[in-house]
């Protein structure tokens, strides 16, 4: 009997298990992460994922340690894209399979934007690159005396924002 069978959803369970633990060590100053899907007409993705960026910013910090008074980078996470195979209008189930966005690595605090509580990033660029994640679904044969469970539309999503923040954290250098 064939099954849909999902290795985003067992990508992103392993890099959950494993990917934190490595991670733990590394350090950021502060962890901004904004959904801007404005330049896609009609686009219908926080209609039914309004904590998108909130979550991205929560699997973030939970595999690193936090400090907004640390010597150590900031980063901030610009998601721009959030689609279903390409299209940015999500079906009646809200299901999408690809996420994209900008990551941007600034300097960590420094006296100017610890003096000045207004700043929400400092002035000196590390670096930056574009994001994009795809999770794939393919069918397999479930072996003889086993049942394949499909994941949830919630299983999904938390595997794609999990998977999305590991991903991050694995490219943050330290100072």
């Amino acid at each position: 009997m064939k099954l849909l069978w999902t290795t985003a959803l067992l990508t992103g369970i392993a890099l959950a298990v494993g990917g934190p633990l490595a991670a733990m060590e590394k350090t950021l100053s502060g962890v901004a992460v904004n959904a801007d899907l404005s330049a896609y007409e009609d686009n219908n993705v926080l209609e039914y994922w309004p904590t998108l960026a909130d979550d991205i910013t929560k699997a973030i910090a939970s595999q690193v340690t936090v400090d907004d008074t640390a010597k150590a980078p900031q980063i901030s996470v610009e998601i721009n894209k959030v689609a279903i195979n390409g299209n940015t209008v999500l079906p009646e189930s809200g299901e999408f399979n690809q996420l994209e966005g900008t990551v941007t690595t600034y300097t960590g605090p420094n006296e100017d934007t610890a003096a000045n509580s207004e700043a929400s990033t400092p002035d000196d660029v590390i670096g930056s690159y574009v994001l994009r994640m795809s999770a794939v679904t393919g069918e397999t044969d479930a072996p003889e005396g086993w049942i394949i469970v499909p994941p949830s539309q919630d299983d999904f999503y938390n595997a794609l924002v999990n998977a999305y923040a590991t991903a991050i954290v694995e490219r943050i250098e330290e100072e």
